[in-house]
């Protein structure tokens, strides 16, 4: 599972997290009749740092169902923010993030380009699973990056990722 969230303090997910985690899982477990593992790994964030950065971050989460087979187009996988992006479906759940509303002041034109971000890449490499969107702990530019992990939060944070 991947959620793209936006918290007033990074460590502020980590304990909503756990309880989700342990919950659904309690629930399930019990649900089938069964013990033991049910998520794959534990929670685990990275942050990432505005503009082109949480674009890309924003494309990553979107075409993770079509790099699994799930679906062919991203905007028709209904366990996704990516309709209310590219096509602009309204749901209370997904506020739109800041770098996608600098897009344009337009709607339309933040549609249409959400829509040409997600389109398959010539380069299969490109559409490719990154290890580096799992693996790091914070993914920005190289001032982001070099930062303390409390500044840096405090960066994303004010500056709304």
């Amino acid at each position: 599972m991947h959620a793209r969230l936006h918290a007033p303090e990074t460590e502020a997910l980590g304990r909503p997290f756990r309880w989700f985690m342990a919950d659904t899982a309690t629930a399930v477990q019990r649900a089938r009749g069964r013990r033991g593992h049910f998520w794959e790994r534990r929670y685990r964030a990275c942050l990432v740092d505005d503009g082109l950065y949480a674009l890309a971050a924003l494309r990553y989460l979107d075409r993770n169902p079509v790099r699994a087979g799930l679906v062919a187009d991203p905007t028709t996988y209904p366990w996704s923010s990516c309709a209310a992006y590219a096509l602009g479906t309204s749901t209370p759940l997904v506020p739109c993030h800041p770098s996608y509303l600098a897009l344009s002041p337009s709607a339309t034109i933040r549609q249409q380009q959400d829509r040409a971000l997600l389109a398959q890449s010539a380069d299969p490499t490109t559409d490719a699973r990154d290890p580096r969107w799992s693996a790091l702990r914070a993914i920005g530019s190289a001032p982001f990056v070099a930062r303390p992990a409390e500044t840096r939060s405090r960066a994303a944070t004010n500056s709304g990722t």
